[in-house]
């Protein structure tokens, strides 16, 4: 079916508006004109009155964001408590003098980021050895004066240089620029808005991804982005083309796919991969000594059929993991000489109580975590050289999470996440079975954690499915008599899960009583492949059922009442949230969707919108319509109804969800809401998809959203007088 008779579009009104303030009962917002604009798609009409704010770059839109921004500065301004808020999160941060990330070990060099106590970003360093000194690599603050750089780092096989991916303010795009290690200078290599890596092997090569420009706006910046290689000392304008859609048209590459490839110092093939957000591998292999050749003969290696994850290469074998007839996961072994996926050998298999969670790859060995709803751990090791596998076993006490350092030697990075306690990393070696506190080990001293406690459970949801639930609070202050203020966050999107990890600011809500949610709902990963495909398209409404089914359970149980019941989710998790609250707003005082996914219908003809279409949808499909629609919260805003007090952000510079996505949404919930409750929207300039670069800035962040949230459930501290 061509495209327009897909749907036909009809603007009511082409240059007359309506211009009005929304008011509430005690808010006057500012003026917003709507300029009504109305679609059909297979016989269903969409009315869209804010379709204009669309236009990012118009002066008028610009002009209307930056009243918002300053309105709900104001707003928030009002409210008390903030510096107290700031003061313990500082102090908490105090606690932990030196913050530390494990990022490589190469050639017998430890890389890490470190933050010390009283420092706005991490930092890069290294150290030979457990004991080696410590050396500052990059330091992000004063590369460039007057600007804090975002970057990720990659480092060479023999430790001598590191690859920097830098951007700033949140946009996610930059240059690559390269570190040496003697000496940490910086080379004069640029590669303009691209993101890339080292070769296996080597640390004068590099395959990269390439963005058509700098603008995060441009809805064609990561179209047809090409692979390519640069050698360092050479011009990047002569840098050779690996592959896009024009040099492979056989690889049938869609516009937003990238083709990304993977090459292995110790294996005579490589693989690419039609890169998009489908989880769902397309993958083609070749001989790895074509690499530099004209042309490469790909073959075509799996489809999407066959349900493969993610995958290594050792030798002449390939070792994926694959949900095909499994949804908790097996990891197969495949010959790529003679390469059959329906023979291939079941290695290691996941079951309904362990599930494989992630694998990563170290010199000889696969590091296999398995889990319990992902909240519970153990990692294995499987032997390329024995075939056989056995579990580390470590003095860590609970959960224990092994990742590879490298695939250069068998130096593996291990840690104990919890929802209750700071987690910390520890160094162990496969070889000798080492373990080693240095070099990463921080030391903690935080108060009242012997308070605090975690309930793992699992509840039924509105169709009886079981659904695994985390609840964590302090005891001496739970009453269980629904006086408790209870904050519950959700995602349930890219079979993703929510992890464990402790932040030493939630200590801010759990000190005055707030009871912790994490609801592991359908659309994630918690329990296996199933589990996601149950919330993803068609079968996305369970995704926010389940969440309102959690919502009435905590209510139920006592934990909490609907007075004082807050919910927040980020970016895809803003269609959790979103649709929450407009199918059940009677469930929830505070909502806050962080950067999110609140006009679903809309998301694809933003710049990372199409390369989103697999989880999501399209509107040129009748049924993928139909799903998009009914997970638009921006449609599902009911004028005349009484809505929660909300919360809503987004960072202008982010790359993934456009700022006019939960500005749109905003606007309608502004105009449309009965309810005396505020809606906000927050509009961070300085920031991207995650929030601000500097700990300040984030913990600003935090301070607003727990303080609005304290505020609207009734914590006399924060209570605008």
């Amino acid at each position: 079916m061509k495209a327009k008779n897909i749907h036909t579009r009809i603007r009511l009104s082409l240059f007359s508006c309506t211009i009005f303030a929304a008011v509430s009962a005690q808010y006057t917002y500012p003026a917003t004109k709507t300029d009504q604009v109305s679609e059909t798609y297979f016989g269903t009409k969409v009315d869209d009155p804010y379709r204009w704010l669309e236009n990012i770059k118009n002066p008028e839109v610009i002009s209307w964001f930056k009243t918002e921004a300053e309105f709900t500065a104001r707003q928030l301004g009002k409210i008390p408590g903030q510096d107290m808020l700031m003061n313990e999160m500082l102090t908490f941060d105090k606690a932990i003098p030196e913050k530390i990330t494990p990022v490589s070990y190469q050639n017998g060099i430890y890389f890490y980021k470190k933050r010390k106590t009283g420092e706005p970003v991490d930092k890069l360093y290294y150290r030979e050895g457990i004991s080696g000194q410590e050396k500052l690599l990059f330091d992000p603050e004063a590369y460039i004066p007057g600007k804090v750089m975002d970057f990720s780092s990659v480092v060479s096989s023999d430790g001598s240089r590191v690859l920097l991916n830098l951007s700033e303010a949140g946009s996610e795009l930059g240059d690559i620029k390269i570190l040496n290690v003697e000496n940490a200078k910086v080379l004069d290599d640029k590669i303009e808005h691209s993101f890339g890596e080292f070769l296996d092997g080597s640390n004068d090569k590099i395959i990269y991804y390439q963005a058509k420009s700098y603008d995060t706006h441009d809805k064609e910046v990561w179209q047809n982005t090409p692979a390519k290689m640069h050698i360092l000392g050479k011009n990047s304008e002569a840098d050779m083309l690996l592959a896009n859609s024009k040099k492979y048209p056989e690889l049938m590459l869609d516009p937003p796919q990238r083709p990304e490839i993977y090459y292995y110092q110790d294996s005579p093939y490589m693989i690419l991969s039609k890169s998009s957000v489908e989880t769902d591998l397309d993958l083609y292999y070749a001989p790895a000594s074509e690499l530099m050749s004209e042309h490469i003969k790909w073959k075509r290696l799996s489809t999407l059929k066959d349900q493969i994850k993610g995958f290594y290469l050792k030798g002449k074998f390939l070792y994926a993991w694959t949900a095909k007839g499994n949804p908790n996961f097996n990891i197969i072994k495949v010959n790529l000489d003679k390469p059959d996926l329906n023979t291939a050998e079941k290695i290691i298999t996941g079951d309904t109580t362990w599930k494989i969670s992630n694998v990563s790859q170290t010199k000889d060995y696969l590091a296999v975590i398995k889990s319990k709803n992902e909240q519970v751990f153990e990692t294995w090791v499987y032997s390329f050289d024995t075939g056989k596998s056995e579990k580390i076993i470590t003095p860590i006490v609970g959960n224990v999470e092994g990742t590879a350092l490298s695939r250069h030697n068998n130096e593996m990075m291990l840690a104990n996440y919890s929802w209750i306690r700071p987690f910390n990393f520890y160094s162990y070696n496969l070889d000798n079975k080492h373990f080693s506190e240095e070099p990463f080990s921080m030391k903690v001293n935080l108060p009242n954690l012997d308070n605090l406690v975690l309930e793992e459970i699992e509840i039924p949801s509105f169709d009886g499915t079981m659904m695994p639930l985390s609840i964590f609070y302090d005891k001496t202050k739970m009453k269980k008599d629904g006086s408790n203020p209870a904050f519950m966050r959700g995602y349930g999107a890219y079979g993703m899960s929510q992890l464990p990890g402790f932040m030493p600011s939630v200590l801010s809500l759990l000190n005055r009583g707030v009871v912790i949610a994490v609801a592991h709902v359908r659309g994630g990963g918690e329990k296996g492949n199933d589990w996601y495909l149950a919330g993803k398209k068609a079968t996305k409404p369970n995704t926010w059922k389940d969440l309102n089914a959690i919502a009435e359970y905590l209510i139920k149980n006592k934990y909490t009442s609907p007075e004082k019941l807050g919910i927040t989710g980020a970016s895809a998790g803003g269609i959790l949230i979103g649709r929450a609250i407009t199918s059940r707003p009677d469930l929830y005082k505070v909502a806050i969707p962080k950067v999110g996914c609140l006009n679903a219908l809309r998301m694809e003809f933003s710049p990372n919108g199409p390369v989103n279409i697999p989880e999501f949808g399209t509107v040129k499909d009748a049924a993928e319509f139909k799903a998009l629609l009914e997970m638009d919260a921006y449609q599902h805003i009911r004028k005349g109804t009484r809505y929660p007090a909300q919360l809503i952000t987004t960072g202008f510079n982010d790359p993934r969800v456009e700022s006019y996505i939960p500005a749109k949404f905003a606007a309608k919930m502004q105009a449309d809401n009965a309810s005396s409750n505020p809606v906000f929207l927050y509009v961070d300039y300085k920031a991207g998809h995650f929030g601000g670069t500097t700990i300040e800035e984030k913990f600003r962040q935090s301070v607003q959203e727990f303080a609005f949230f304290l505020w609207q459930t009734g914590d006399r501290d924060f209570q605008i007088k």
